[in-house]
């Protein structure tokens, strides 16, 4: 038996055997898993849902490497390519046919597979897979295979401008980020950034051009809503994210519904709903303060670059809770407007300490944990900047109010903190969250706030 099934088999027979305790007595021989599983106890439930997607990621992975071979047979130009034989017009579309899977998924997994599934030379040596790293994440079922086709476009958009061994280092760093706790929809937005780390001094984002590209078009719906499409470049959705955040933060406002479904004062309905308020507040700010004749800006902006892009214009610069870079360029103009702060960070990229011996935050130390955290600072939060407040790591009077012992945290992850029993802590310039040992008695650390870039040098 090959070790990719034996592996898929020793997953499902694990999710199997975390239903014996509840099948000793016989109650659910024959039947489908609905009973058992009403069962399980907290721990148990999760135990099996995490034993069923790691089975899961296992087949996937299988599924992959099925499919790169569909393609490789189908690359051949004779009577023998497997597609044209099946009258299918490519591998994706042969894939998509016999899986049962929608074109669009077909193509993704035949891209995953041409890059992880083994090559061979001329002479039919043995040739490690295009992204080696990958590959044996992928097969051992430690990666989804969305995260890892994400992971492949990513280095696929920078492959030109680098070596083949600092490609192979960016590779290896991004797949060991995967196995650190993050969540999916972190690491995909984290992959955004990877041609800003691997072109630190150049060929960065080109926002004369993403400027050219955008547009806002609007559209009356016959059921009487209207629709707004907007395609932003990175510094209008910055501006933009900036203010809905904002204007939608549930601690700024509150939805009270009556004293008996006040449920902690908290807006609990979609964010997308709460969005819409959001708008509305920033069109009557905007409204309220317009003198006739030229809008103004209620928004502050934090623009972090560091010293030695901001002095030669080479490079990048991130606009916190925003997922997209902008040119150095672009924020050199940036720090003449009144309205933003630039933020130079020294050759450790950390802000330096702005005050201590308050029981509260500084507006400027504030601003520089806003810099270092770029929001919620929690484990796996992704609650932007305006949701959170300044909390101390050691309670005051206990602990200095500095930045060493200060954390961005929305209402929840402080809850966390302070009376649920997690343990937070910074090291190496990065936050770990550790649960309390009623939630994971092995107490496997969560890691918290951005994902730390990467470094070819390293």
């Amino acid at each position: 038996m090959n070790r990719n099934a034996e592996a898929l088999l020793e997953q499902v027979d694990a999710y199997v055997r975390g239903f014996d305790r509840v099948s000793e007595s016989g109650r659910f021989d024959d039947a489908s898993s609905d009973g058992p599983v009403r069962l399980l106890s907290d721990r148990e439930l999760l135990e099996a849902t995490a034993a069923a997607s790691r089975a899961i990621r296992l087949l996937a992975a299988e599924r992959t490497q099925l499919a790169g071979e569909i393609a490789r047979r189908s690359v051949i130009r004779d009577e023998t390519n497997l597609a044209r034989t099946m009258g299918a017009a490519s591998p994706a579309a042969l894939l998509a046919q016999v899986a049962g899977v929608p074109r669009e998924e077909a193509g993704t997994i035949t891209a995953l597979a041409t890059a992880v599934r083994p090559r061979e030379a001329i002479d039919g040596t043995p040739l490690p897979a295009k992204r080696a790293h990958v590959a044996a994440a992928l097969n051992g079922g430690c990666l989804d295979v969305s995260v890892a086709a994400a992971l492949v476009r990513s280095l696929k958009k920078v492959e030109n401008g680098l070596t083949p061994l600092e490609l192979e280092g960016l590779e290896r760093q991004l797949v060991e980020r995967t196995q650190e706790g993050y969540t999916a929809d972190e690491l995909l937005e984290h992959f955004r950034l990877v041609p800003a780390y691997a072109h630190p001094k150049g060929n960065g984002p080109k926002d004369g051009e993403l400027a050219g590209q955008a547009t806002v078009s609007k559209r009356k719906l016959d059921n009487g809503l209207t629709r707004w499409v907007l395609d932003l470049d990175p510094l209008t959705a910055g501006f933009f994210e900036t203010a809905l955040d904002a204007n939608t933060s549930q601690r700024r406002f509150q939805l009270v519904l009556d004293d008996a479904a006040k449920l902690d004062d908290k807006d609990l309905r979609p964010l997308n709903k709460r969005r819409v308020d959001g708008v509305q507040r920033i069109a009557k700010k905007v409204l309220k303060i317009d003198d006739g004749h030229v809008a103004g800006t209620a928004v502050t902006m934090l623009v972090t670059i560091s010293e030695e892009a901001l002095r030669r214009g080479v490079g990048h610069a991130l606009l916190p809770g925003c997922t997209e870079t902008i040119s150095a360029a672009t924020a050199r103009m940036l720090a003449a407007e009144a309205e933003i702060i630039p933020v130079v960070l020294g050759g450790d990229s950390q802000p330096l300490d702005l005050g201590t011996g308050r029981r509260f935050f500084s507006e400027a130390q504030r601003r520089a944990m806003a810099v270092r955290d770029q929001g919620c600072a929690g484990p796996n939060c992704d609650a932007p900047l305006s949701w959170c407040d300044a909390a101390h790591i050691d309670p005051a009077g206990y602990g200095p109010t500095s930045i060493e012992n200060g954390i961005l945290l929305c209402w929840r992850c402080h809850r966390l903190h302070d009376e649920h029993g997690w343990q937070v802590t910074r090291k190496d310039g990065r936050w770990w969250w550790t649960p309390p040992p009623h939630v994971d008695p092995r107490g496997r650390r969560r890691p918290g706030g951005p994902i730390p870039p990467v470094n070819l040098s390293a």
